[in-house]
């Protein structure tokens, strides 16, 4: 028995006239439409679905699957929209401290602003993605080192969560713990000396808990006011499932002569009162600093 054919076999002339009109339409998705496409969605909060086999359901695309999927396709990721805020406490001739990296997407940011910029990432996976962005954004200008930072010069074993964003030194309440791998872990003091750094400008600080650990080994530095501005996150409920407090925090800052605003220029007063969840800024003149801050053209409310 035969089997008849789908599509009808036209003569030259006619498959060359079809052809024809449909390259316009071509020319314009492949170059004009897919493109725009591809980086609106790449660049923009839209929620991609995907099939997944393995559980067979659809499912969002997590924030790292985003990011490898933007890489594979050539894309550039672009920093999340709350750095814009701090742009102008960025100059060109700045040393940035990446603390807690990630995946290279604030560090590449930084890269764009400032002179040089050091990031700091344990886990193996997100230094890989960091340095995928580094190539594809052709960028020179960033130093990578795989180790935490912390109180003192050891070896301690790096949390593995769910989420790549949330691996820490201890086992925070932020998502379940898939395993875990041992890490070297340095002080700030120490890698500075040993990078000849003696002034860092800004220092962005996202350890899952650990921000207390970080500001320890870093006490020569902040005594002699050696850093100029320090951006700090803080969440109680990470905090309080390894036994530390944000108060903590804000103690090592105050005691080493700093003063603490948060990112829409409000003053923290002491570290008794409540302190809310969110993003701060140590500095050295918090007046200067809001002022600074009120010349964003981002608006974080």
């Amino acid at each position: 028995m035969s089997i008849s054919k789908s599509k009808k076999n036209h003569s030259f002339p006619v498959r060359a006239f079809l052809y024809g009109i449909k390259t316009p339409g071509r020319i314009f998705n492949r170059f004009i439409l897919y493109p725009l496409l591809d980086r609106k969605i790449a660049n923009s909060d839209l929620e991609l679905f995907v099939y997944d086999k393995n559980r067979g359901l659809m499912r969002t695309l997590n924030y790292g699957e985003r990011m490898n999927w933007a890489l594979d396709s050539g894309k550039v990721c672009d920093a999340v929209p709350w750095l814009d805020r701090i742009e102008p406490l960025i100059s060109q001739d700045d040393v940035v401290f990446d603390i807690g990296a990630n995946m290279g997407i604030v560090a590449n940011w930084f890269a764009q602003r400032c002179k040089h910029v050091h990031a700091f990432e344990p886990h193996p996976d997100n230094l890989a993605t960091i340095k995928s962005q580094q190539e594809l954004r052709n960028i020179s200008n960033i130093t990578l080192h795989n180790l935490a930072l912390g109180k003192t010069h050891s070896k301690m074993q790096l949390h593995v969560k769910g989420f790549h964003g949330h691996h820490s030194l201890g086992d925070v309440d932020n998502s379940p713990t898939i395993g875990k791998i041992e890490v070297n872990v340095r002080t700030i003091d120490d890698v500075s000396k040993e990078l000849k750094i003696d002034q860092i400008n800004f220092m962005k600080i996202d350890v899952e808990g650990f921000e207390s650990d970080v500001l320890s080994g870093a006490k020569n530095l902040l005594e002699n006011k050696k850093i100029e501005y320090i951006l700090f996150e803080l969440q109680d409920t990470i905090l309080h499932s390894i036994n530390r407090t944000s108060s903590e925090v804000f103690e090592i800052i105050f005691n080493a002569g700093y003063q603490i605003i948060d990112l829409n220029g409000n003053i923290m007063a002491d570290s008794n009162s409540s302190i809310p969840n969110g993003d701060y800024l140590a500095c050295l003149d918090s007046t200067e600093a809001a002022k600074k801050l009120a010349t964003s053209e981002f608006d974080l409310n």
